[in-house]
């Protein structure tokens, strides 16, 4: 739709005509608001760009060039605004989500490291000195039977009796094993 009197309107605005800038929203709002629809922008957001798109006609007013074609003038706004919207959404969401997943996961990371070293003050203290070198510090079975001046077989006997208790122990306390295994055997 192309207003007979567009280009006598835009000369107006551009000197600041209210009449006429109202006028313009007049004859233009509702084109704006079907070809949001279209878009899929819905509710207040189209409004937020309906009304957007006519402040940025009002302030860039003076730089409106004769001969041009409004309809398309305020659609290129309203996309451009719409684009920008949801590019900065994006970015917000972006960096919204990752920190505080990365929070939550510390907690829960934080919790299980409580219980796990709760759980190992449990154990007796030769069987948590080789869980601990072997499941926590890396130290291979051999490394551990030499240190510790014991067999390989006894290191071996030690780590399945402490496994053994912290399934029993994690069981009791409600988690499942399976979910805590990375993280009691790998992470910790």
């Amino acid at each position: 739709m192309r207003l007979s009197n567009e280009q006598a309107l835009i000369i107006q605005l551009k000197e600041g005509s209210e009449t006429a800038f109202a006028e313009l929203y007049s004859a233009y709002s509702e084109v704006l608001y079907s070809f949001l629809l279209k878009l899929g922008v819905q509710g207040e957001d189209c409004k937020d760009v309906i009304q957007q798109t006519f402040v940025k006609l009002w302030e860039h007013r003076e730089g409106l060039k004769e001969g041009l074609s409004l309809q398309s003038y305020l659609i290129t706004i309203a996309k451009n605004d719409i684009y920008n919207t949801i590019k900065k959404r994006l970015v917000a969401q972006k960096y919204q989500a990752v920190p505080q997943e990365t929070d939550e996961k510390a907690l829960q990371l934080s919790e299980v490291r409580d219980l796990l070293q709760n759980i190992l003050r449990q154990l007796p203290h030769k069987r948590r000195e080789v869980f601990t070198m072997s499941r926590i510090e890396g130290y291979s079975n051999q490394e551990i039977a030499e240190i510790l001046n014991i067999s390989k077989s006894t290191v071996e006997n030690h780590i399945n009796h402490s496994t053994k208790q912290l399934k029993g122990l994690l069981k009791k306390t409600g988690i499942f094993f399976t979910a805590l295994g990375a993280i009691v055997f790998h992470i910790v």
